[in-house]
């Protein structure tokens, strides 16, 4: 059956039905079983086991933590670890008053479009910006204890410093009970990779050999566009680091299709609710698309922009994470919105310090500040 349509819009998020199971060398000599996450349904699969986890972001974290409570004995094989994101920063201060405020944009790594005053701070106080970060990261390495030893003298300090190491692959919003379990033994944490299977279990790359009877693959899920005909892939562009579209919304040489859920940020529902209401805007004829060369262009700018500073990824095309409310800002100027959303005699002082959330948006969202 066939239907025609003057525009269809892709809701399917950003990842698919496909988990990403990477295979080892030796995986066939394997006495054991191998899971990807999404199969671990319930702790009976994991009671009286040897489990090892293979990853590092927030299902291979949870996974652990299950596996912790049932299992006999358990592991987790990162390769690198993140930043952690708690939930209270320093355990008292929940952590979107210190992520989803306009300070903390303005002191992230430049926007692709910052503002005049973002480039002045920049400019002007870098020492003072770069020496928040190295507060923001001694605050976490001491909530977390990430400086402290690990298996084979490892530690789970990240590498690259947080405001770069945030935007990568797999940003970490551990439960509290996590770098505990490390610390107390009860999940023993390997800072390496998986070099070969063999029979009784897995070797690493640092030389440690696992005996285990069941590996769970925490290692994500590939994005699927496989309904999309090959010619209008082909003119979408994939790259190796994911998708870029104009506004994350449209692509220039694919004029009637759209996409919602294209993007990754710290309160995604907010961010795809805010592209519903641009998109029903566009509609309407209350948004007015630059000509095609100059949608091109734009897009360009992001590949520069993104490819300059955050971390390489399959996903990086659709990444903007704390740099939401920049984001967000773009897409309420472009239908006449005002950005500024903190009303009141404070409201200056609410703009740079207290947290946006979802209510911020609810006359944008619903289509009533157009009517006030």
């Amino acid at each position: 059956r066939k239907e025609a349509f003057d525009l269809v819009v892709v809701c399917v998020g950003l990842y698919s039905e496909e988990p990403y199971r990477p295979e080892f060398d030796g995986h066939e000599a394997f006495r054991g079983e191998i899971l990807h996450v999404s199969e671990v349904k319930s702790r009976e699969l994991l009671a009286g086991r040897r489990v090892a986890v293979v990853g590092f972001g927030k299902s291979a974290t949870d996974m652990a933590l299950e596996s912790a409570a049932a299992a006999e004995e358990t592991h987790i094989v990162l390769r690198e670890p993140h930043w952690p994101l708690p939930s209270k920063l320093a355990g008292v201060l929940p952590f979107k008053w210190g992520i989803q405020n306009r300070m903390t944009s303005t002191l992230l790594p430049l926007h692709q479009h910052p503002t005049t005053f973002e480039s002045a701070v920049h400019r002007l106080g870098r020492p003072l910006v770069w020496l928040w970060w190295r507060l923001v990261e001694v605050l976490l390495r001491v909530q977390h204890g990430l400086g402290r030893e690990i298996e084979d003298g490892e530690n789970l300090l990240p590498d690259k410093p947080i405001e770069h190491g945030a935007f990568g692959e797999s940003t970490m919003l551990p439960r509290p009970a996590f770098y505990r379990s490390i610390h107390e033994g009860r999940i023993r944490a390997h800072r390496s990779t998986v070099r070969r299977l063999n029979e009784t279990g897995i070797e690493l790359s640092n030389g440690r050999e696992l005996a285990i009877d069941l590996l769970v693959l925490a290692t994500g899920w590939r994005t699927g566009f496989g309904f999309l005909a090959p010619e209008l892939r082909e003119s979408l562009s994939f790259e190796e680091d994911g998708l870029y579209l104009y506004r994350q919304i449209l692509h220039p040489d694919a004029p009637r299709l759209a996409f919602i859920g294209q993007a990754s940020t710290v309160c995604s529902m907010l961010t795809y609710s805010l592209q519903a209401r641009w998109l029903a805007e566009l509609f309407t004829e209350r948004v007015e698309l630059p000509d095609r060369e100059a949608m091109r262009c734009e897009i360009e700018g992001m590949k520069r922009w993104k490819r300059s500073w955050m971390p390489p990824s399959p996903g990086r095309g659709a990444r903007l994470l704390a740099h939401m409310q920049h984001y967000h800002d773009e897409l309420l100027r472009d239908f006449g919105a005002d950005p500024l959303r903190k009303r009141g005699f404070f409201g200056p002082l609410k703009e740079l310090i207290v947290p946006y959330e979802p209510s911020d948006y609810r006359e944008i969202v619903s289509g009533e500040w157009r009517r006030k």
